[in-house]
């Protein structure tokens, strides 16, 4: 069994755009709700809804993006576009 001061990855649970839940590192989240991919994400409090809960500022790729123009790198075109929108 591992420590909790162990070096382990950990996954969060998130429900998508398009209903799918799905387990993600805490890296992949960030950069799914830079893309509004995210409904909920599930904190050990309870879960989050995205647009309505208070979550971390927004991050540094967004403002990239704002400053620099749209993402043009090929992995920004793999996520596919939302199917739900959640107004904020």
């Amino acid at each position: 069994m591992l420590s909790p001061n162990s070096d382990r990855r950990y996954f969060i649970e998130v429900i998508l755009g398009d209903g799918t839940c799905h387990h993600l590192a805490p890296q992949v989240l960030d950069i799914m709700l830079d893309y509004d991919r995210v409904l909920l994400f599930k904190r050990s409090s309870g879960w989050v809804t995205v647009g309505k809960d208070p979550i971390r500022a927004k991050h540094t790729s967004r403002v990239c993006t704002e400053e620099y123009g749209p993402e043009r790198r090929v992995a920004a075109n793999l996520l596919p576009p939302p199917l739900i929108h959640v107004p904020g």
